[in-house]
């Protein structure tokens, strides 16, 4: 009894860990109400749709590329829309984002807005099992590598001498996103690649197949703490409400798979921030809306672009959450050391003086008070530095 009890729970585990919500028939898409809802006119399973309120675009416009029109086309997922600024500050950041199931337009919503902001995006698609060879599976680490690998598309753009971001994109700083399942593929990525800037989770669940440490009843795949020992900067959204529709009395080993235990699972030297948004569920990032959406735009400008100017908000609680967790700490004294001595003394003081009346531009990045200028208030900037010393 015991023995049939555990197979049934591997052949149900498994069936949501490599199935879109269309594979599911009724009583399936019931199972797992937090990700799909049955549609009574085509008499389909169909992936859940969330957000709210209106998409707030940046200042710049923005065009997008297929592989139709040059980008590299890839054997490990399913189709890309590489969206890019016009007329933004160069070089360009990149984000690579993939939705939970489904085709690249899955988070297209989300690769706009950040193109809106000055920053490559990426969405691509997912693979439907039905799609690839049959002894493989569309699992967390396929998804992680499916970002990966559109990180060579947009890198491959900056060679391509018909590419309309040739020679614009900044190639060491990358940023990957995923949805709910494939959220836990960004998560898996960062623990691949330790030269990704950061990750920003929506909604995530995560599994790792570990057939030493994970039990039979979940087909070996779970999470542990040791899954999760990384320093690359996260971000991770959740909903409020959000294991209402996901974790059931008959699937409680789903339980520890979500957005919380995953931040929690981080180490507390890595930088990372916890968004649970009030009152929501499953949905809550699905849409780059409110307070997710400029949370998030902070965090890449911090991680990617290094606006320092940005941290203080990041470490604010956000409007409109339940709860909000950070390591993330604000202290930028160490840029003070202009001339890399190890100290801070007047020495710096005088060498941004004298760049300053030079105008030699080595400084550019001293603006100290986040006004755009690099000027005497700078200086004085230092100087009190100096004399509270």
């Amino acid at each position: 009894m015991k023995s049939t009890k555990a197979i049934a729970i591997i052949i149900l585990f498994a069936e949501f860990l490599f199935s879109d919500c269309i594979d599911l028939n009724y009583d399936q898409c019931i199972q797992y109400a937090g990700l799909c809802e049955w549609n009574q006119e085509t008499s389909q399973c169909e992936n859940i749709g969330g957000g709210g309120g209106e998409i707030e675009h940046g200042p710049y416009q923005y065009q997008y590329l297929t592989e139709s029109d040059g980008i590299r086309i890839s054997s490990l997922y399913n189709g890309a829309l590489l969206y890019y600024p016009q007329d933004a500050p160069t070089p360009y950041q990149t984000i690579v984002l993939i939705d939970a199931f489904g085709d690249e337009y899955g988070l297209e919503g989300w690769a706009q807005f950040y193109a809106s902001h000055g920053y490559i995006a990426i969405s691509i698609g997912n693979f439907d099992r039905r799609l690839r060879d049959l002894s493989s599976n569309w699992d967390y680490e396929d998804r992680a590598i499916a970002l990966l690998d559109a990180i060579k598309t947009v890198k491959y753009e900056q060679h391509r001498n018909l590419s309309p971001l040739y020679g614009v994109i900044d190639t060491t700083s990358f940023a990957v996103s995923g949805y709910s399942t494939s959220g836990g593929g960004a998560h898996t990525a960062v623990t691949m690649d330790s030269t990704l800037k950061t990750a920003v989770l929506l909604n995530p669940a995560a599994a790792f197949l570990d057939s030493l440490n994970c039990p039979i009843e979940t087909a070996y795949y779970c999470l542990r703490e040791e899954h999760l020992n990384h320093k690359t900067p996260v971000l991770i959204f959740a909903g409020e409400n959000e294991l209402d529709g996901l974790v059931t009395d008959s699937d409680s080993t789903y339980l520890d798979m979500w957005a919380l235990v995953q931040y929690n699972y981080v180490p507390e030297t890595t930088d990372k921030s916890y968004f649970e948004s009030a009152g929501q569920g499953h949905e809550s990032s699905t849409y780059p809306v409110g307070p997710v959406a400029d949370y998030s735009l902070a965090w890449l400008n911090y991680y990617l672009k290094g606006e320092n100017s940005s941290c203080d908000y990041l470490i604010q609680e956000p409007e409109n959450v339940s709860e909000f967790i950070t390591t993330l700490e604000c202290s930028f004294l160490p840029s003070f050391d202009l001339n890399d001595d190890g100290s801070i003394n007047i020495s710096d003081f005088v060498t941004l003086l004298i760049s300053i009346i030079n105008g030699d531009g080595l400084i550019e990045d001293k603006d100290f008070n986040f006004d755009s200028n690099v000027d005497i208030y700078d200086l004085l900037i230092i100087s009190d530095y100096l004399d509270n010393q």
